[in-house]
């Protein structure tokens, strides 16, 4: 009974947004209105917790809205200016062959997940195949499943650290890791990041093929037809996932989608002009009439100018991470830090220089400088990035702070454990070790009802923790599959979808994309479990 109770706000959420096709922006609040009432009437969480857990979750809400707000920026000032449609057309350019065209479309896609999130891929890409002959229909799919890999660490990882690490913000979970040698940071920037990387990227090798294999076979061609292209493909995804890989390893979740994409098409463009294309070039039997791009543009861009604002995003990450004097400049000014909320354990710091959102509008502001754009320019971008943020920032602060709520609830008067532990223990005792082939689709759930990796792991973060705990399962790889599940739940949340379907000129035919997209994304979940499952129980790799 009490895991029922525990689990009604999520299973609320979870009708009004999947059944009732709710937003997130109206679903959340509600959401976590039900949680304050059973925190307060069953769990009787003193009013103080409750209050304190959800201005925490305001907090750390605000500083995920800061990244949200400079990537959906660089999006709108990119698109709004032409230097979008100059880096798209430029790339597309280099070959004819549709298979080959997806392949690099994929790339496109790992590059602007890393740059951007938030949907910005499908909303970049999908018109861009629209725009050179692609059906409507076959682009918006496609660009779903290649927009998996990169979006644990897109916007420059904010799943990893703004998702997960908004929820496993507490002290019983900090208390757990330190007593494996852990702080947070470091259990997410390495082993939570390494696996995640290895679980993805053993995918990403193959998504460009996958992906060019139901292409075709929704155009009606057959499986054979991608033969000839498969090098080709598996080079594209090769040409991404091992940069990608070796960045997780190395750097932590920052940097994997971002760099990766951005080496990814520099290798396979070098490719593609070398000659490594199929001998035939392969068309949609079904001819699509290109579109006409009606939106005014700012100026006609070079391709190395439009790039300027990412290659500062990528100067800019790289050097406030790695060199010691700039991280230690940029950690320790403008530092705000906010201790002992409303007198319980709870606190929340903001390190405003070295928050990537920071970094975003200064590169955004320093290339439109360098293009010469008009300050009318500048404002209009700002105008659209604050109307597109709006909705994101009330379903944000509300998601966390439900999250909050719940992580704290073990703070009561009943001397019941906390909501989570309460659900991951019936879980658990339920399936046992078995639940390491269910975790990824926990996190799919989350991205399905919620439309985003990183509310999918603000929400389930801590819930998978505490199944980690109660089963006996590495907490690490748990979490992992948690974070490629909510990737893996983009190709058919209803969120990306709609917004993909209608960039793409198929509004209405949302229900036609997720039954597309449901095969990849099942094949995608159980390829990972069952790689997550061989590490654990075959291999016996070592992890907390």
């Amino acid at each position: 009974m009490d895991a029922i109770v525990a689990a009604t706000p999520i299973l609320l959420v979870l009708f009004l947004m999947a059944g009732l096709r709710m937003s997130a922006m109206k679903a959340m609040p509600i959401g976590w209105l039900v949680t304050v009432i059973i925190a307060l009437f069953y769990w009787k969480m003193p009013p103080e917790w409750i209050a304190a857990a959800t201005i925490k979750g305001t907090l750390s809400a605000l500083d995920i809205l800061l990244v949200v707000f400079g990537a959906v920026y660089l999006y709108y000032d990119a698109r709004l200016s032409g230097a979008t449609r100059a880096i798209t057309r430029g790339i597309m350019g280099l070959s004819a062959d549709r298979r080959i065209q997806a392949g690099i479309a994929f790339l496109l896609v790992t590059f602007f997940e890393g740059a951007a999130g938030f949907g910005t891929p499908g909303a970049i890409v999908g018109p861009l195949l629209v725009g050179i002959g692609f059906p409507p229909a076959i682009a918006a799919p496609l660009v779903l499943i290649f927009d998996s890999s990169p979006v644990s660490f897109g916007a420059v990882g904010i799943p990893v650290w703004g998702g997960l690490g908004s929820s496993l913000d507490s002290p019983v979970v900090k208390e757990v890791l330190e007593s494996y040698g852990y702080t947070l940071k470091q259990f997410l920037y390495t082993d939570v990041t390494f696996w995640t990387a290895t679980l993805h990227g053993i995918m990403a090798v193959f998504i460009p093929l996958l992906g060019a294999v139901f292409m075709v076979k929704w155009s009606g061609g057959k499986v054979s037809d991608v033969k000839d292209a498969a090098p080709s493909l598996l080079l594209a995804g090769l040409s991404f996932a091992i940069p990608y890989w070796i960045l997780a390893a190395s750097l932590g979740p920052e940097f994997p989608s971002l760099l990766g994409g951005i080496i990814g098409l520099v290798i396979y463009s070098a490719t593609l002009k070398a000659g490594f294309v199929p001998k035939t070039s392969w068309d949609f039997a079904k001819k699509h009439e290109a579109g006409e791009e009606s939106e005014r543009i700012e100026k006609e861009f070079s391709i190395l100018e439009a790039m300027v604002p990412y290659v500062l995003v990528s100067l800019g990450l790289v050097l406030t991470r790695t060199v010691p004097a700039i991280n230690q400049f940029v950690t320790t000014n403008l530092v705000i830090g906010i201790s002992g909320i409303l007198g319980t354990s709870l606190s929340h710091t903001y390190k405003l220089l070295y928050n990537p959102g920071t970094i975003f509008i200064i590169a955004v502001l320093i290339s439109n400088a360098v293009s010469r754009l008009s300050p009318k320019h500048t404002a209009r971008a700002l105008k659209t990035t604050a109307i597109g943020v709006a909705p994101a920032a009330i379903a944000l602060v509300f998601a966390v702070s439900l999250s909050q709520i719940m992580m704290n609830s073990g703070n009561n008067l009943s001397g019941m454990p906390s909501m989570l532990k309460v659900m991951a223990v019936s879980l658990a005792n339920a399936t046992g070790l078995g639940y390491i082939m269910l975790a990824v689709f926990v996190g799919i759930l989350g991205a399905y009802m919620s439309g985003s990796n990183t509310v999918s792991n603000i929400l389930f973060g801590g819930f998978q923790f505490e199944i980690a705990n109660a089963t006996g399962l590495p907490k690490t790889i748990i979490l992992a599959l948690q974070n490629v599940g909510g990737a893996v739940g983009n190709m058919i949340c209803v969120h990306n979808v709609v917004a993909v379907c209608t960039t793409c000129g198929i509004l209405g035919q949302e229900g036609d994309v997720i039954r597309k997209n449901l095969v990849p994304a099942t094949i995608y979940a159980i390829v990972v479990s069952v790689v997550a499952a061989i590490a654990v129980f075959i291999l016996k790799i070592q992890m907390i």
